[in-house]
């Protein structure tokens, strides 16, 4: 993730936030316990979701895919899941066309 963030319009902050999200993942043991409930109540709320949900995944990131993509899925089994090719880890800056024709698509199919 850090790799990802060294090119020239990425400033420190990025890279702080970047070293900080695991701390943020809630079944590590080392999390922050006021985050960790924080987590678990977001995801008891996701799961009473009702509404048309739309996920968008890179084929080959390191944070969107795997397990997460999986958790997601699990949360939303009424959403619809895209996987998009080559996106990697910044897949709004790679693939943000694909992402933005993909949203306009899932609108358009919910009036």
């Amino acid at each position: 993730a850090v790799v990802s963030t060294q090119s020239g319009h990425y400033g420190r902050g990025y890279k702080a936030g970047v070293a900080r999200w695991p701390q943020l993942i809630p079944m590590m043991p080392w999390g922050n316990k006021r985050i960790i409930e924080d987590m678990r109540s977001t995801k008891r709320f996701l799961r009473t979701w009702k509404k048309p949900v739309l996920m968008m995944f890179s084929d080959n990131g390191i944070s969107g895919g795997g397990a997460s993509k999986e958790l997601f899925k699990s949360l939303f089994p009424h959403g619809k899941d895209i996987v998009i090719n080559g996106g990697g880890y910044l897949l709004q800056e790679f693939k943000g066309e694909e992402l933005a024709q993909n949203l306009i698509q899932f609108l358009r199919s919910q009036r």
